[in-house]
């Protein structure tokens, strides 16, 4: 693989990894058993629009660096084992709704209540957080949920 596309899976890794934290954090504010759509979108607007700190992206990227090292070692097991595997999900119509607030007043449910205000006029600043955007719009539209 490419040392510039690895890279860059890498990253995009990482930004997943650190919103998937920020989505269990959101679950255990909600005193939530699960993590929730709700939490996940959220976990993604909150990571898409603060940045990370030093410490966090340094954590992220070694996470990031674990899952790659964990990919190259499965290779070595045919596309074909997977494919073997049956998949059916049922597909429920909940119909379109809006993306659920916290209402816990810590300092990451605040920020994130403020930044699914301002998404819809958000502007990414480089191609890769516009691709993030566009995997959480997308997303979105798929599931009739609204920010």
């Amino acid at each position: 693989m490419d040392n510039t596309f690895e890279s860059l899976i890498q990253v995009y890794l990482a930004q997943v990894d650190s919103a998937l934290k920020v989505s269990d954090l959101l679950a255990k504010h909600d005193n939530s058993e699960e993590i929730t759509v709700d939490h996940i979108i959220g976990g993604l607007v909150f990571r898409l629009m603060t940045p990370m700190t030093n410490e966090e992206l340094a954590d992220s990227i070694s996470t990031a660096k674990q899952i790659m090292e964990k990919i190259d070692d499965s290779d070595s097991c045919s596309e074909s084992e997977y494919d073997e595997i049956d998949e059916t999900y049922e597909k429920t119509d909940f119909g379109s709704r809006k993306v659920v607030r916290p209402v816990c007043n810590c300092e990451i449910c605040s920020k994130l209540r403020v930044c699914l205000i301002n998404y819809c006029n958000h502007e990414c600043n480089d191609p890769l957080a516009q691709k993030f955007k566009d995997s959480i719009d997308s997303t979105c539209e798929k599931h009739k949920i609204y920010i």
